[in-house]
């Protein structure tokens, strides 16, 4: 039975990115997990992870959603691609899709699916507008997809910046999948925002002037032959700085469990 180190990190985009670039690397350098999934992801955080982390391998491809929202990595050692891609699911953000990487593990254990995806934030015009939840559709469209790639009875890792608090958790859990946290008894402590961040901070948006409440929206969802040992959401900060305004979540999962 092999156990692995699954993690996901929204990273903020391009938001105080020179002030924060060391405390992001400083996380990576201290903490590399064996598999990670980010969402927000720009070219600049892409170069401090992989020079954080040189033992990983992540998807090199020419569409630009792999540079500018989301890759994943996997520790060499560990792990070999078979495939990617990068699927459609309605998310309404610019080459943002459903991105997931096929891999065969080293100790012969067959292969896994990791994958990852940022729903849309409420925000967008379309939901302003409309007052209808954009991320329950969504989720239902990883759901279809995730099953159209996933083979038979193969592990399949699912991490997401969800951007709700409601039915879209629900939609996945009635789909099949269970997240770390649920698995092992636990409600999921917040993920976003990280306060204090380290920056001059504002309560409200250009939106609304109330404030963001501290809130989980940040998993890793699971299926088939994988357990959950443990699940943290990682506090950590470097000088006071914080290397997003998420906070990485991290679960270690069995493969082949018995």
């Amino acid at each position: 039975m092999t156990t692995v180190v699954v993690q996901t990190h929204n990273l903020w985009g391009d938001t105080w990115a020179q002030e924060r670039s060391a405390a992001l690397g400083r996380l990576y350098c201290a903490r590399p997990p064996d598999l990670l999934a980010t969402q927000e992801l720009r070219p600049w955080s892409r170069d401090v992870l992989d020079a954080a982390m040189p033992d990983h391998e992540r998807v090199d491809d020419g569409f630009p959603g792999w540079q500018r929202q989301s890759n994943i990595w996997w520790r060499s050692d560990l792990f070999a691609r078979v495939g990617h891609g990068a699927e459609d699911v309605g998310i309404l953000d610019a080459d943002a899709r459903l991105f997931w990487v096929r891999l065969r593990r080293a100790d012969g254990g067959g292969t896994l699916l990791m994958s990852t995806a940022h729903l849309s934030y409420a925000g967008t015009p379309i939901e302003l507008a409309s007052g209808v939840n954009q991320r329950v559709p969504q989720a239902l469209r990883v759901i279809e997809e995730l099953a159209k790639i996933a083979g038979e009875d193969e592990p399949v890792l699912f991490a997401v910046d969800i951007n709700d608090i409601g039915v879209p958790l629900w939609t996945f859990g009635n789909g099949g999948y269970l997240d770390a946290f649920s698995a092992l008894g636990r409600h999921c402590p917040p993920t976003h925002p990280v306060i204090p961040s380290g920056f001059a901070e504002t309560v409200g948006t250009t939106k609304s002037p109330v404030a963001s409440p501290p809130k989980a929206i940040d998993w890793i969802y699971f299926r088939g032959p994988v357990r959950p040992r443990v699940a943290e959401v990682i506090e950590y900060f470097h000088r006071g700085v914080s290397p997003s305004d998420h906070a990485a979540v991290v679960a270690a999962f069995s493969l082949d469990p018995q």
